[in-house]
């Protein structure tokens, strides 16, 4: 059995937005949430117990005008590592 295990929950955004500003990206959280949970329990079943819990953000930019720009960052995913618990 491995010591370190990690895995990468990603493509977890949607497009959003109005006819402003069509170009929107939200991150999907309770889909998200869920399969955080699903990993979680199913590498606890396996022996291993959570070490890290790291975000991916995506960051991107959304509008630029006379007057300046905006820009934002989206949750895009998590990398999760495990480490094998100790008997």
């Amino acid at each position: 059995m491995k010591k370190y295990i990690t895995i990468a929950i990603s493509d977890m955004v949607e497009a959003s937005g109005n006819d402003y500003n069509k170009g929107f990206r939200k991150c999907k959280t309770e889909e998200l949430a869920q399969k955080i949970e699903d990993a979680l329990n199913e590498y606890d079943e396996k022996g291993y117990r959570v070490l890290s819990i790291m975000p991916i953000i995506q960051g991107q930019h959304v509008a630029i005008s006379n007057d300046g720009g905006w820009a934002n960052s989206t949750t895009e995913g998590v990398i999760i590592t495990f480490i094998k618990k100790e008997d």
